[in-house]
Order: structure tokens, then sequence, then C-alpha cells
């Protein structure tokens, strides 16, 4: 089939779960033998270094607000329509695609949205403390609004998880009947357990004795790296050599470096900022245990799979697509909720060694069972056929 995706930006310029999905779904999708034409939103000038077909609509002047990124992809996808001939419109993040309308997509060709997160609902969470509740209100209520004039005119939906199928209907008020649960995946071959580990965590200055702990996640108060903090200051207590890496970066950082010196964790806990494809992937394999602490909107869990795909084992609050994830191997990785003192306490069990872990070789195993790219090219493809079977009907 001729698939046209859009999506938001691209992993090598921008990072994040969703762009990282794009950037391997489309992978897998040309290996499966579909034609893909994607659309992203990448800073003027950005060198996207991929043989797949994907386009940055900003290439040609500098777009820095929402309004122009919208018109730019619908103008792409307008051209597209025309010279691409798609059989499927698969956009990945509705408020770009705002204003590619029915009148754009010709009436045959069915549009399948990928639904990575109410994107209403994170702005809302992350903002300040101080913000006025009508201002907030008003702000949740204006993006919600862009967001669902993408989902009506959508014929069907995939999410990754049965938490993000849940906020789909009942706070958007999509058919639950057009919502196909296709779980997300990793590229196994690129997060894989290092052959020489004891080497690489020398490399990053960790004895082969040192308990070493890793997070990674944008710094924004729903990934609870506060509450984790705060409970390192209690696990330090009986585990002196123990450290914690955390990778990203965010409009949290100063507070969080703040915290560590206040809580006195400064040899314990460290900030790593924004990191490379290439150094995630050593952070994962050089972990004894990676840490999820995400308090909310935890649609997928694109990280834990990682991790565990690296065979390093994760803990995590039973929320959303954590749960899902964690819950098929053992209960006893996840934290009984999001507060510090239940971290602190999980993790010092199973520092003690009085709570399950799963082998190096069974955390891989777990992914290399449900979550390959494989699995969701095919899974994927179904759906669209189905789709575009319904609307042959519309076709002159």
């Amino acid at each position: 089939m001729n698939v046209l995706s859009t999506g938001m930006g691209w992993i090598d310029i921008q990072y994040g779960g969703l762009n990282r999905y794009f950037a391997d779904y489309s992978s897998a999708m040309k290996e499966h033998g579909h034609s893909e034409l994607g659309f992203i939103v990448a800073p003027q000038g950005s060198q996207i270094n991929t043989d797949l077909n994907i386009k940055n609509v900003t290439h040609e002047m500098e777009i820095k607000h929402y309004l122009p990124r919208m018109r730019s992809i619908q103008k792409h996808t307008n051209q597209a329509v025309r010279s691409f001939q798609p059989d499927v419109f698969n956009p990945h993040f509705a408020f770009y695609t705002t204003m590619v309308t029915r009148r754009v997509i010709p009436p045959h060709v069915p549009i399948v949205t990928h639904f990575h997160g109410p994107w209403a609902l994170e702005t809302e969470v992350q903002q300040t403390k101080t913000a006025a509740s009508t201002i907030k209100d008003t702000k949740f209520w204006l993006k919600k609004q862009v967001e669902q004039l993408t989902y009506r005119r959508s014929d069907a939906f995939i999410v990754l998880s049965e938490y993000f199928r849940d906020i789909l209907t009942e706070t958007y008020g999509v058919d639950e009947r057009k919502i196909h649960i296709i779980p997300g995946a990793v590229d196994h071959n690129r997060f894989r357990p290092h052959p020489h580990r004891d080497e690489l965590r020398l490399q990053l200055g960790i004895s082969p004795y040192q308990p070493l702990l890793f997070c990674i996640r944008r710094l924004v108060r729903r990934m609870g790296i506060d509450r984790l903090i705060h409970a390192m200051a209690d696990v330090v207590q009986e585990f002196p050599e123990v450290r914690l890496f955390i990778g990203g970066d965010g409009p949290m950082r100063a507070e969080y470096e703040a915290l560590i010196v206040r809580l006195g964790l400064s040899s314990n806990v460290r900030l790593l900022g924004r990191i490379s494809n290439e150094e995630l992937v050593q952070y994962y394999q050089a972990a004894d245990i990676s840490v999820v602490p995400t308090l909310t909107l935890e649609g997928f869990g694109l990280i834990t799979v990682e991790s565990l795909a690296c065979g390093t084992p994760v803990l995590g609050t039973p929320y959303g697509g954590t749960k899902e994830i964690l819950h098929p191997i053992s209960e006893e990785l996840m934290f009984k909720d999001g507060t510090s003192e239940s971290i602190s306490e999980k993790i010092k069990d199973v520092l003690h060694q009085e709570s399950f872990l799963p082998s190096r070789e069974a955390c891989r195993e777990h992914v290399l069972s449900r979550y390959t790219w494989s699995r969701v090219a095919e899974a994927v493809t179904e759906v669209f056929t189905e789709e575009v079977e319904k609307r042959k009907v519309f076709r002159t």
C-alpha cells in the first residue's frame, strides 16, 4: 500500500517517544512491503539522515509557531495526495493535521489515526501550580477542540495500550469499536545486551559491585523524577554506594539539581542531561535496574521495553502502559504507588534481594515474544486492509 503518514519530529533531532516510534514504525512498514511517505516538522536546515521517504515540511523556512506548521502540513499533504496517491492517510500527531480535512483526503482513502497521547491533558498536567485555573481550563478546552477536529474525521484509531484506549473513549468520546490496540515495539537489534558489560560499566565509572539505577525521562512534573530523587535519600542510607543516573532534559532541571544538592545526594544522583541514542543504549546495558516513576499519562512505556530488550529489569509505577508491560512478568516489579516511600521501599527490597527480579535473559525474551516491529507492521497492515475495504464504495 501507499501509506501517507504525518509525525511530529525526527528522533535524531528532537528526542521523544513519539519521534522514536515514528522513525522505527516507518522503517518497519517499509520492510513489510509498504511504500511510505512521511512528513515531520523539524528545525529549518536540519539534516534527516535516513533512507526512508521522510520529508521536513519546514525545510524552506523557519517556523516557530503552531499555525504555520499546520498550514505547511496541509500544503504538503495536499500535494502528496496528487503525486503519491495514498491508499491510507495515517497521522501520528493530531494537532499538526487539524487542517487536513476530508476535502484534502479523497473519500476512498481511509484515515487511520495513531493516538500517541492526549496532547491537551499532557500540557494541562505540566502547567505550573501558579497558573490561574481559568487560564489552564481555557487552554485545555481549546487544545482538546483542536485534537477532536482530527479525531472526528478518522475512520479508525491505533493505540498502544488499553490505558490509551480508555482515554480516547472517555475523554474524547471515540467509539470503542473504532479502536485497535497494537502495542509498540523496539528495535531489538539496537537495544540488546552488551557482550562485555563489566568493561562498559568501567568506562562509565561504575565498578562491578556498585548498584547502578538508570532513569530516562523528560524533566517535567508528571514524570515523577522529584519523587525518585526523594526516594534515593532513603535508599542511600542503607546502600551508600548506589548510583542513580537520570537522562533527559526539561523545564524542571534546575529545580531537580537544587533538590539533589539540598538532600546531600550529589555523590549518588547525577543528571546526565540530553544524551545521544548511542549513550542511551549504553546506560540501559550498564544499569542493574531501570526505574520508571511516571505518575500519569504513560501510554505505552517505550523506555520500559527498551530497557528490557537490553536485558535490564525495570521497576515502575503501577499505572498505564508501564503496568501492562510489567504485569505479565511479575507484580513485584511495580511500586505500590507513586509516592517516594513506595519507590524507596521497592528499590531497597530489590537491592537486599528480598524481591523478585527477572534474569537479564528473561527480560529480553519478554520483549522478543511480544514487542517486535514485525508484529506491529503485520497488525497495522490488517487494520489498513480492513479500512481500505470499507472505503471502496467511495471510489469513482
